[in-house]
């Protein structure tokens, strides 16, 4: 089911036309993908489809697809937008709770609002997909739909989750609000192996990375990797199980389900691996991977109990190895952690965009976010400066294999 939303005056320039349409499985999969294409696993059609088809994202749990296809006058899709109506803002990791209170205190009605996101992947990435050869303007045709979709509802605001950089710059050229959070990456600069990574690190910082991994074997914990092909139910309940255990002693909410880890094994193959710690043949831990364009992201840690170490050599150590060993670009570490950079991961600028309907609540939200993006800022470059890696003879900077770098930044806790 399709409504137009394009503006009158954008149509009459000749910009690709932009529908909504109402889920996922309305959208020809070799559309959406032409436009996806190289841009990671989470945007593809296939998971985005295994999220809406299992109910994660759905009316239930406040994640109402409202996607956006922009066509030439031929037919030909050019474009797309993942976009969701929301009734809440659970499992977004960009807390607004200030906002719904100023908003509603004003008089207003904050809910529903749109969000332009991958949900429950936190992962940065293109918001605004461009076929190959899109015609100049999509970009922007994409952004006023969304614009006028939130006019002719009603709607408060729009916040556009994990934007990359060249996304960031097309919604704050369109007068959006950013704001940035601290996040962090392992990217590899040509190691050959583990050992060729871990002597870049400060001696320090080596000496403790290969104690943590001895302690761990001597303990005689040991790795069951699970391709996503050869998941059972057995695995994927064990799975949930080792999740639930972990959320349950933190007081947060755990949202996935059985029939959404099954239908993402289906959906992404063996680009998904479920990793269990074992000890004495018992699951102490579990980690679910997702490898895709150049990149391997850490997505959901499960445990027992607080295994520090056992946490460590599941979601970091073996992670970069298998990212060497593949010649992987980088592995996302997920959500926050400071304590990551120890472990040879940097610090990287993430991003939200915000856009509000009334003009007194963009000019306070633009307030509060410029006071918050000056402190991550500074966090930013704290964490910078407490590098891992092997410092210079001189003393300033990291070693070669810093050098060009670009360090990006999660709302501190």
């Amino acid at each position: 089911m399709d409504c137009d939303v394009v503006p009158a005056e954008l149509r009459t320039s000749a910009p690709p036309a932009v529908a909504v349409v109402l889920g996922i499985s309305g959208i020809d999969p070799l559309d959406w993908d032409a436009c996806a294409a190289g841009h990671g696993p989470f945007l593809s059609h296939a998971h985005l489809k295994a999220t809406e088809d299992s109910g994660l994202a759905g009316p239930a749990t406040g994640w109402n697809p409202v996607h956006l296809m922009a066509r030439e006058a031929s037919g030909r899709v050019v474009g797309a937008a993942p976009l969701y109506l929301r009734d809440r803002s659970t499992d977004e990791h960009w807390p607004d709770q200030a906002w719904v209170d100023g908003y509603q205190a004003a008089g207003g009605r904050y809910f529903p609002k749109l969000v332009s996101a991958v949900p429950y992947a936190p992962v940065t990435g293109t918001r605004l997909l461009l076929r190959e050869g899109a015609p100049p303007g999509t970009a922007d045709a994409l952004i006023g739909a969304m614009r006028m979709l939130a006019h002719r509802d009603g709607l408060s605001s729009i916040h556009v989750s994990f934007p990359d950089e060249a996304d960031r710059s097309r919604f704050e050229a369109a007068g959006w609000l950013a704001r940035h959070a601290v996040e962090y990456e392992w990217r590899n600069d040509g190691y050959r192996d583990f050992g060729d990574f871990t002597a870049a690190l400060s001696k320090h910082r080596r000496d403790t990375l290969l104690w943590e991994r001895r302690k761990v074997q001597a303990s005689g914990v040991r790795f069951r990797d699970v391709p996503g092909s050869r998941v059972n139910e057995a695995d994927v309940a064990l799975f949930l199980d080792l999740l639930d255990d972990l959320h349950a002693r933190r007081a947060t909410r755990q949202p996935l389900t059985a029939d959404f880890v099954h239908r993402l094994c289906t959906a992404l193959g063996d680009a998904v691996t479920l990793t269990f710690a074992e000890a004495g043949g018992v699951a102490v831990g579990t980690l679910l991977a997702v490898e895709g364009d150049g990149r391997l992201y850490v997505r959901n840690w499960g445990a027992r109990e607080e295994a520090r170490l056992v946490h460590f050599e599941t979601c970091y150590y073996r992670t970069i190895e298998w990212a060497i060993d593949r010649g992987l670009d980088a592995v996302d570490g997920g959500r926050g952690g400071a304590h990551k950079l120890a472990r040879g991961f940097r610090p990287k600028l993430a991003h939200a965009c915000h856009w509000f309907r009334h003009t007194n609540m963009h000019r306070a939200v633009a307030e509060g976010l410029s006071l918050h993006n000056a402190k991550v800022l500074t966090i930013l470059a704290q964490e910078q400066a407490r590098s891992p890696f092997r410092q210079p003879a001189g003393g300033i900077g990291d070693d070669r294999r810093l050098h060009g770098a670009t360090c990006h930044a999660t709302l501190p806790a």
